[in-house]
């Protein structure tokens, strides 16, 4: 996650309930949880369980906090607070970190100490783990996306450039597959063991922004400047299905699947006004209709589900970590 979002974390706290476009309004009562941070966060990540968080302080400290009972679990020096991309494998075991000059580590929460040291020529804008942690897809702004084995730093493939590079990147839950929302337009999925473009989507006519697989894998759900939700089939492709159109876009990377499949989340913005708090809202895959929507009183730039089927939303504060957990 970049500058765009460091950081307060925020499991959603309150919903306006709806049956379809139309319903009565109704609102969650929520347990709040703060964690005090001790300088101001410069970045942030949150894991894709929603039980870690990985926060970037001005003191050049980063930070891996347990959401679950609010403790620190792990305090690492850096090098430098100037970073502009965090984020967090399944689980907390790894944290990657990019800076302005294009150095990208990959922390060992266990030991404190770097396990991948990369000098690439920007920081990424893209970052994904597979969901068992083993494999890491790193997007470096305007340059191809690169896939290392975790464990052993070693770096598997790498795709041809595209105009721009990539946005967003997600991993199909069996790790087979990998797609990429694209600066030119494209959505993309390649083969995640050899690099090998399997399908692309040609349908956006402005950036696709966020993205990601269904829970079979079969498809790809993918959102953007078009400011339209689309559904597309991952070993082809085609488009399968095309959301009314909304009245804002789907902000970068703020396109998440439940752990059961059944609904996926998003969270807007305003793109003449990116400081203006805008709707999280959670949608039915089946029937694509909206079913609930809550607009915080942050930006939100990123959205996870615990692996109990809660859903999280990544704010900012000057000076905490806001925990809502709804009753």
């Amino acid at each position: 996650m970049t500058l765009r979002s460091a950081f307060t974390l925020a499991l959603i706290g309150s919903f306006s309930l709806t049956a379809g476009a139309q319903a009565p309004q109704s609102t969650s009562q929520a347990k709040t949880q703060t964690m005090v941070l001790s300088s101001p966060p410069t970045s942030g990540g949150l894991s894709s369980g929603a039980d870690r968080a990985a926060v970037v302080g001005s003191d050049k400290k980063l930070r891996l906090w347990d959401l679950a009972n609010g403790h620190l679990l792990r305090t690492i020096e850096l090098p430098t607070a100037d970073i502009d991309f965090t984020a967090v494998s399944p689980g907390g075991q790894f944290i990657l970190t990019g800076d302005h000059e294009g150095n990208v580590l990959l922390w060992n929460t266990e030991t404190g100490k770097s396990q991948i040291q990369l000098l690439l020529p920007h920081a990424p804008s893209a970052a994904a783990f597979s969901a068992d942690g083993k494999i890491l897809a790193i997007a470096p702004a305007s340059e191809p996306i690169q896939l290392f084995d975790v464990a052993s730093g070693r770096k598997l493939w790498e795709t041809a450039a595209v105009i721009g590079g990539t946005i967003s990147l997600a991993f199909s839950r069996n790790g087979a597959f990998i797609a990429s929302a694209d600066t030119d337009t494209v959505v993309r999925i390649h083969d995640a063991h050899s690099g090998k473009l399997v399908a692309e989507n040609r349908d956006f006519l402005l950036e696709p922004l966020a993205i990601d697989f269904t829970a079979n894998g079969k498809q790809v759900i993918a959102a953007g400047a078009d400011k339209v939700i689309v559904f597309i089939d991952a070993s082809t492709g085609k488009l399968v299905r095309r959301l009314p159109k909304m009245d804002e876009p789907v902000s970068w990377s703020s396109l998440k699947v439940s752990p059961d499949g059944t609904h996926f989340a998003t969270v807007c913005m305003n793109a003449e006004n990116l400081d203006k708090p805008r709707p999280v809202a959670m949608w039915n895959i089946d029937s694509g209709q909206k079913e609930s929507e809550w607009t915080p009183t942050s930006v939100i730039q990123d959205v996870g589900w615990t692996h109990d089927g809660q859903l999280v939303s990544v704010g900012r504060t000057a000076n905490s970590l806001l925990v809502f957990r709804i009753q």
